[in-house]
């Protein structure tokens, strides 16, 4: 694919003759407080398919707002969507997270899906997914989804019961480019099988989830510890039965992987 590369203030911006493909722009940064807020401040003025990524993130974070260590080393990137057709922001969340899956896979290293959209590897979180949408006067515009991943990066002592990198796993150091790369191609190519059978999605990403139905877990519902059987894994939510009644459930973090 031809490309041409030019310095745009502070960021170097690689952008790709090809139309209507994601990551045919990319943004790059030293640093940012967060990739998914700067895509959310400027989503107007950029394409579809753009994605920003930053060596650093001072402000990166995660479910329930959780702060995410963001350092340099690591992947830490957002992407853009502005689809044509309504697809809901789940959707936008199985497909990254099933490609990174898949990037993963062409570097040898096996993992997993912990509900939602977790990617662990040997019970330790190797990245995490964070979907937003964006809202102009209460009709949705844009989707952002955010993707970090510990890719050569340190994990701190008090995370290295929780967290592991690819490096750990491996030995190997990476380009974190090339793993983009990998990732928004197989990004690209799954929204464009996809977009009109979404439903296909759900079943490859329940293929790879850790949890399974039948299943006992455990789990934290409104700062309560609880546990049931998962009946079923949903589009957007888990059946479980809990102490003999049949509960959907939307939010919720598993504990058990």
């Amino acid at each position: 694919m031809d490309k041409s590369c030019k310095w745009h203030s502070n960021k170097f911006v690689v952008e790709s003759v090809a139309l209507h493909m994601i990551g045919e722009k990319i943004i790059w940064t030293a640093i940012l407080p967060s990739t998914n807020d700067f895509l959310k401040e400027n989503w107007r003025t950029l394409s579809h398919g753009t994605a920003v990524v930053a060596e650093m993130q001072t402000n990166g974070r995660g479910r329930y707002n959780r702060n995410w260590l963001s350092p340099q080393g690591g992947l830490w990137f957002s992407i853009l969507f502005k689809p044509r057709k309504s697809l809901r922001p789940a959707f936008f969340t199985k497909v990254c997270s099933l490609s990174v899956i898949k990037a993963l896979q062409a570097l040898k290293v096996e993992a997993k899906i912990k509900w939602p959209n977790d990617i662990y590897i040997n019970g330790k979180k190797l990245a995490g997914i964070l979907t937003e949408s964006v809202f102009d006067e209460n009709i949705p515009k844009a989707i952002i989804t955010g993707i970090g991943i510990n890719v050569n990066n340190n994990i701190p002592q008090e995370l290295s019961n929780k967290a592991i990198s690819l490096y750990q796993i491996t030995g190997q150091i990476y380009d974190p480019k090339i793993i983009l790369k990998m990732i928004l191609r197989q990004i690209d190519g799954m929204i464009r099988r996809y977009s009109k059978k979404p439903e296909i999605t759900t079943r490859l990403w329940k293929k790879y989830m850790i949890q399974k139905e039948g299943q006992v877990i455990s789990f934290i519902k409104s700062n309560i510890i609880q546990s049931g059987k998962l009946l079923k894994i949903l589009e957007e939510s888990l059946l479980i039965e809990i102490e003999g009644k049949k509960i959907e459930i939307s939010s919720l973090e598993i504990l058990d992987v």
